[in-house]
């Protein structure tokens, strides 16, 4: 059926999309420009700090990000405060070659290009402090409300573009996104964040800290309600309505995180539940009607032991336990129900040594048990079990990783990793990187790698009769992709870096959500390619004012049987801007051009969205003050959806503000 998104007049050309960008850009930057000369710098971090920063998930020890093996990319939570991103997707989206989609269900992350439909971010590898979090039945990495940590407890993410199946094993396809959680001694004795904003928003959390002879412990837990906005869907108008979905758009979120540390040990419990209700009627589900939500659970009780084990050595000992659980509420003529719950139990030990000269070496081994992989779907009054699936496994992984420097310009690092499942099928994937430095300021890297994604107990055993169901396929395959890249990166005297890099991505056995008949599967259904130019800029002027630029073109091809591939922008340019403004203000900006994107029947034209928050940090450090807008321009967009959507493409988010507090005790 014809979306009505493909009857938006053409939209502008790059060029004049890009010149909007940096028009907004250049406003923030004279606002910038009227600080006082003798104003505070309130950009915390040091310059040279932002440009070369110590980074660990590259090479699974601590080194500087220009020796990394890969285009590593930091958020810290000085980036999060200062722009107010309330979702771990919003601090993501800010990278360059990353976008975001949202099908008022959940928040999907895309890389260079390439955003499958149906794809529950399974591509990416996401840890909280080194923890898996991609969960037992669907692979997924959260990333929006449903990420059961608040991005204020964040101290920083560190993002390792490109496979990284050598070091992580299955999911780190596209990337492996590292949050690092802060400890008691970031917040003091406490503090108390209050939000309220547009469409019914409002969030509490409380943070306390303990520190004694037993060591030191943080505690949080925080509460966000939504009542959402109505959604206009045209092509529900000929049944027989209006098209539009009112009070259907609603979101409650819970989560608790403690963290406690003594020593070398550290214990850690993260826990969130979000529930939101689903106005979209996916699955041929009836439209308008309340009833309809998802309920996401995450839970991780994560310990880590680390200890020198001699002056050039150390090893870690690492144990998690992952309980997840999901409840998907469908209605129909009856109310229908999906009921997925899955634990995964997992060990890890390894090492780090300098012993041998100009090598640095890390080697580990990995264990994971997954246990109670359920899935079940039923109709709930009269009960009727449509579905019941029990699913276990096993994984174990043995990596190791060296960065061999040969003169003190000149790395080359070489990962290896084998993994095997379930005692079967083995997998190797290898990545090499030469990295090296031209001139002073001048840094070389030249990567190449392999990784893989294995098919997880939903895309194997799912299965719903009936029209809008779900037929299974044990034989699923995994996902494969080979990749070579080239990063330049350029210091400009002491206040930019420019980093310019080109990439091929070649992919094979894409498991893809496809018709079959009255029914979707799931099929090892797709090859695809996608080569780049990605490049980025940091700049920072006197008195603070600070921009961070990038351009990303993706040239992708190879997976649809014909016209372009869905929901893969071509072009993707962003600038975000932080400016102090006298003693206690800064004004952050944040602006992103996604291009068009085709559809299932069509295209979405191209958009630019910006965002603003205003924090003024009241003096003597015990209060803050933010009041945040996105999407200041009320810009119409949308984000192209699967064939499990009538339309093929769903409305994004308007304007919408919110008033931040955060006290400090």
């Amino acid at each position: 059926m014809p979306s009505v998104f493909r009857t938006h007049p053409s939209p502008a050309p790059v060029p004049r999309r890009l010149a909007r960008l940096c028009a907004v850009c250049l406003c923030a930057a004279a606002t910038g420009a009227l600080a006082q000369p003798g104003a505070a710098d309130l950009t915390a971090i040091p310059l040279e700090q932002l440009l070369d920063m110590d980074v660990l998930t590259a090479s699974r020890f601590q080194q500087k990000a220009s020796r990394a093996p890969s285009a590593v990319r930091v958020i810290t939570a000085d980036d999060i405060r200062r722009h107010g991103w309330r979702t771990l997707a919003q601090a993501l989206e800010s990278l360059p070659g990353l976008h975001v989609s949202n099908d008022r269900g959940y928040s999907y992350l895309g890389a260079r290009g390439i955003l499958r439909p149906g794809d529950f971010g399974t591509r990416f590898l996401l840890l909280i402090d080194g923890h898996r979090m991609n969960d037992p039945v669907y692979s997924q990495a959260p990333v929006g409300w449903e990420f059961p940590l608040d991005v204020e407890l964040i101290e920083r993410i560190e993002y390792v573009p490109g496979p990284g199946s050598a070091l992580y094993g299955s999911n780190a396809f596209f990337g492996v996104i590292n949050v690092m959680t802060r400890d008691a001694g970031s917040i003091g004795r406490g503090e108390v964040d209050t939000i309220v904003g547009s469409h019914g928003s409002r969030a509490v959390r409380a943070s306390v800290a303990a520190r004694g002879t037993a060591g030191e412990t943080l505690l949080s837990a925080d509460v966000t309600r939504s009542a959402g906005t109505d959604l206009a869907l045209p092509v529900y108008a000929d049944d027989g309505s209006d098209g539009v979905a009112r009070g259907l758009d609603g979101m409650r979120a819970h989560r608790l995180f403690v963290r406690h540390r003594q020593g070398d040990l550290k214990l850690s419990l993260i826990a969130g539940q979000r529930i939101k209700d689903i106005p979209t009627a996916n699955y041929g589900q009836v439209f308008g009607a309340p009833g309809a939500q998802i309920d996401d659970r995450w839970a991780l009780l994560g310990v880590d032991w680390t200890r020198a084990l001699s002056s050039t050595t150390e090893g870690y000992v690492q144990g998690r336990l992952l309980d997840f659980r999901y409840v998907g509420d469908y209605v129909y003529d009856v109310m229908n129900r999906d009921v997925a719950r899955g634990r995964s139990l997992a060990l890890e030990s390894g090492v780090v040594t300098r012993a041998f000269d100009g090598h640095v070496i890390a080697a580990g081994v990995e264990l994971v048990v997954k246990r109670d992989v359920d899935q079940r779907n039923f109709d709930v009054d009269p009960r009727e079990v449509y579905f019941d699936s029990h699913q276990a496994g096993e994984r174990v992984g043995v990596y190791v990783n060296d960065e061999w420097s040969w003169t003190p310009q000149w790395s080359l690092s070489t990962g290896l990793r084998l993994d095997g499942e379930n005692g079967g099928t083995l997998r190797l994937n290898p990545r090499f990187a030469l990295v090296g430095s031209l001139r002073p300021g001048t840094t070389l890297k030249a990567i190449a790698g392999h990784a893989f994604r294995s098919p997880n107990a939903y895309e194997r055993y799912y299965e719903a009769q009936g029209p809008g169901g779900q037929r299974a396929n044990p034989g699923l395959g995994a996902e494969r992709i080979r990749t070579a890249e080239l990063l330049l990166t350029q210091e400009i005297g002491t206040r930019t870096q420019v980093d310019l890099g080109v990439y091929d991505y070649r992919l094979r056995n894409l498991i893809s959500l496809v018709e079959d008949g009255d029914l979707l599967t799931l099929e090892n259904a797709a090859t695809a390619s996608s080569t780049g130019v990605e490049a980025s800029l940091l700049h920072r002027w006197d008195g603070g004012l600070q921009l961070r630029a990038s351009y990303a073109y993706a040239d992708v091809h190879g997976w649809e049987e014909q016209g372009q591939p869905i929901n893969a922008p071509r072009h993707l340019a962003k600038a975000y801007v932080t400016a102090p403004i006298g003693q206690s203000l800064s004004l952050a900006l944040g602006s992103r051009y996604t291009s068009r994107r085709a559809t299932r029947d069509g295209a979405v034209g191209g958009a630019t969205v910006t965002d603003a928050n205003l924090l003024w940090a009241v003096p003597g450090g015990r209060l803050e003050v933010a009041l945040g807008a996105e999407n200041l321009f009320d810009r119409r967009y949308a984000d192209p959806v699967g064939p499990e959507f009538l339309p093929d493409a769903i409305p994004g988010r308007g304007r919408s503000v919110h008033l931040d507090v955060l006290w400090r005790f």
